[in-house]
């Protein structure tokens, strides 16, 4: 376990320092606001988040330990190893559809999902820009999905590998060219997806939940495509303005409301 922790701390670290060089070389939307700010400010809620999953990742390791003893869940099945990593990752896959979808649908979760969506840009640092409730309703949650499945922390971290560098990929403002976004949006969510994702309009924004399968859209009849995205305006209406995105303003706003 403390090798894939290492790995996915690399990941986590390597994917967006990528990107973050990447979209300064190659950025699709002009950058409004300075970079280096802007990555405080969303790093700044980040660094709040981890006071939250370091203590949570120890529990539910310990929590999981026990639980899987007596009920494994998928790894009970007596199917090959290897079908049983692949069917829990993507269930966690498709519950973390399910709860991004209903941070968007519940009033209650939307108050503190609000937070990254009223980023006024899109950049990699948008991909861990949460408020710290989001992240606690988040963890506790998602606890009992896992003990269901009989996912081991492994399972998680091996997920957290995987998931990482696709969430920071459709995060970036990376340009690329439309034709590698076509053929990579039939697999995963892609920085076309997301980008309307994020945008203003509520009816688009509303779509492409996605973490790292982008089937999940398609099957529930949530997925949008729509290829002139250069004039889209990312954020959200009145809650975007340079003003409300110090990270005091954002962590009391969902409690203003």
């Amino acid at each position: 376990m403390k090798i894939l922790q290492i790995i996915s701390l690399l990941t986590t670290l390597s994917s967006a320092g990528f990107f973050w060089v990447l979209e300064g070389l190659h950025p699709f939307f002009k950058p409004t606001v300075d970079r280096n700010t802007h990555a405080v400010s969303n790093f700044g809620m980040a660094a709040c988040n981890l006071l939250i999953l370091f203590p949570s990742m120890l529990l539910m390791a310990s929590v999981l330990e026990r639980t899987n003893v007596f009920w494994p869940g998928i790894k009970g099945s007596g199917i090959p190893a290897w079908m049983q990593t692949i069917a829990i990752l993507t269930i966690l896959d498709c519950w973390m559809y399910c709860w991004h979808r209903m941070n968007h649908e519940v009033t209650f979760f939307w108050r503190f999902h609000s937070i990254h969506h009223s980023d006024p840009i899109i950049d990699v640092t948008t991909a861990w820009r949460f408020h710290f409730m989001e992240i606690l309703f988040s963890e506790l949650l998602k606890l009992p999905v896992f003990i269901l499945i009989g996912a081991g922390i492994e399972d998680i971290l091996l997920y957290t590998i995987l998931m990482t560098p696709v969430i920071a990929f459709h995060h970036s403002n990376v340009k690329i060219p439309d034709q590698i976004d076509k053929i990579l949006r039939n697999v995963i969510p892609t920085p076309l997806l997301h980008r309307i994702h994020h945008s203003i309009i509520r009816k688009e924004h509303d779509t492409n939940y996605g973490s790292m399968l982008s089937l999940w859209d398609r099957i529930f009849r949530s997925f949008l495509l729509k290829n002139e995205i250069g004039s889209i305006k990312i954020g959200l209406s009145e809650e975007s303005s340079i003003n409300r995105q110090t990270i005091s303003a954002l962590l009391l706003k969902p409690f203003k409301t």
